[in-house]
């Protein structure tokens, strides 16, 4: 779930559970069509011309493309703040922005509670700005509760030095 670089000036956070999810659903779709590409008698494949045949790999490759773009989350949180990527977009959040980073039981992923740009005081109610973590899921289990710690931990080093 998190890789480090030798000086520790950075730490990415990555799904694990669903990397491999979809990794080896990946796999079992591409074999599952190719054996019944293959079962297929010979005749009946010589009627599908170039067209559809592109088309059944065109509808093959879209369930893999969610997948990866999925599994393609992560958080990277270095000394300027965090860079975050959910499916297909990407955040970058300074730390000055940062309230509080959750976990709680029940959630899919972890959150990061905003404070206003604007420079207002931070209010907890339903109207917070906030980011989902996709980067940091529960079913990680405790790869997520180490992650959601080592981000504390370098919010609170921002907060001590300023």
């Amino acid at each position: 779930m998190a890789d480090q670089d030798l000086d520790s000036s950075f730490y990415v956070a990555r799904p694990r559970r669903v990397r491999i999810i979809a990794i080896v659903s990946s796999l079992a779709l591409c074999i599952l069509a190719a054996i019944g590409w293959l079962l297929l008698p010979a005749e009946v494949r010589a009627l599908f011309p170039l067209s559809h045949r592109l088309g059944l790999l065109g509808i093959l490759a879209f369930p893999i493309a969610v997948m990866a773009v999925l599994a393609s989350s992560y958080v990277r949180a270095d000394r300027s703040g965090l860079r975050i990527r959910n499916a297909l977009r990407v955040y970058a959040m300074p730390w000055e922005r940062v309230h509080k980073i959750i976990l709680r039981p029940g959630d899919p992923w972890a959150q990061l509670l905003l404070k206003p740009a604007d420079g207002r005081p931070f209010e907890a109610d339903l109207d917070a700005d906030k980011r989902q973590l996709m980067g940091i899921q529960t079913v990680d289990g405790p790869l997520a509760v180490a992650a959601v710690n080592e981000l504390r931990v370098r919010h609170r080093r921002f907060l001590e030095a300023h």
